[in-house]
């Protein structure tokens, strides 16, 4: 903790909502469980299978353990720890992202027309959109209000330790002042490297959702699905850690993965399999075996296509900064 410099309102206030969200998100993980564990099984309609009510579980720890980090990062901004600004920008540039996808999606993709029946409200797909929009849109504001925040030099200033320079590098990071000069990891690249570790957790899911793997428009289902499941949330995990402790083969590995997925999400869309394809995957996912009509798969495949942009700006990023990683890499003389 820096004891010779105090917080500045801002950072504080940054505190407070970090601490205040994380036991919102606390509190809202622990009803989960307890809805999922305690609620009894409907009488009526489909019953809920042990697999569903598992991945709940599993759903609401992995939010709880979240909520922890978040707890954590509150008090360290307060305390003006180095480690809590970075942790508090990877973290933003993570919600901004998923959040700004999120509403995107909701706010610009048709959904299906709802059934006209007495019991289905009017305009209820507009208060839908509105509800979702407002629920990612307040994450999404905080994450840019901390992104801004914790890039700026007088505030990066205030998490530097006394004996230490107020000199930052180019990604705001504070410079040793006894130590010469020397490149830090880019951010976006340290933000990057935590979407993929992660991303990488939904290897549990293995466990209780047997969904077919689909790569190239072909579907691994059973044993190979899950070996292809697993191979690459591991190459995630190598790929991120690498990244964050500036391998020089990370850079390479994280790009290849990506590529992977735009050349496999292009060939899937374009299949005629698809339809067939993600009728497999959502009836997986269902207690019926209702039929998804095609408006709705065409509508899937839509936002599928939208969904590409994902991979292509992160090999955009990754090109942008390849030189500093390299430089990182190389005063870490790997």
């Amino acid at each position: 903790m820096n004891t010779l410099k105090q917080a500045t309102a801002s950072v504080k206030a940054a505190g407070i909502v970090a601490i205040i969200g994380s036991v919102l998100v606390l509190l809202g993980a622990a009803l989960g469980f307890l809805g999922v564990v305690l609620v009894p099984q409907a009488q009526a309609g489909p019953e809920l299978p042990k697999a569903a009510r598992a991945l709940g579980e599993a759903t609401m720890v992995f939010f709880f353990g979240l909520a922890i980090l978040g707890l954590f990062t509150g008090v360290g901004l307060l305390r003006l720890e180095k480690w809590a600004r970075i942790s508090a920008l990877v973290w933003s540039g993570i919600t901004a992202t998923i959040c700004a996808l999120t509403i995107s999606f909701v706010a610009f993709i048709p959904f299906p027309e709802l059934p006209n029946t007495p019991n289905t409200p009017a305009n209820l797909l507009i208060y839908a959109r509105i509800a979702t929009v407002a629920f990612y849109g307040l994450p999404l504001v905080i994450a840019i209000w901390w992104l801004i925040l914790f890039n700026r030099k007088t505030i990066a200033t205030q998490f530097v330790p006394s004996d230490i320079s107020g000199t930052l590098d180019p990604s705001g990071f504070p410079i040793e002042a006894p130590a010469p000069s020397k490149p830090e990891l880019p951010l976006p690249i340290a933000v990057l490297a935590g979407f993929l570790l992660l991303s990488s957790v939904s290897v549990f899911l293995v466990f209780f959702v047997h969904v077919p793997i689909v790569l190239f428009a072909h579907a691994f289902r059973g044993p190979s699905g899950i070996a292809a499941w697993v191979a690459i949330c591991l190459l995630s995990t190598m790929a991120g850690i690498g990244l964050l402790w500036r391998k020089v083969w990370s850079y390479g590995l994280t790009f290849g993965l990506q590529v992977l997925g735009l050349l496999s999400g292009i060939v899937t869309l374009t299949s005629s399999k698809y339809p067939e394809l993600m009728r497999e995957a959502i009836s997986s996912m269902t207690f019926s075996n209702n039929l998804y009509p095609q408006y709705s798969i065409e509508q899937l495949r839509t936002f599928s296509y939208a969904g590409l942009a994902f991979p292509i700006l992160i090999l955009v990023l990754l090109l942008y900064y390849r030189s500093r990683f390299l430089e990182a890499c190389a005063e870490r003389g790997l």
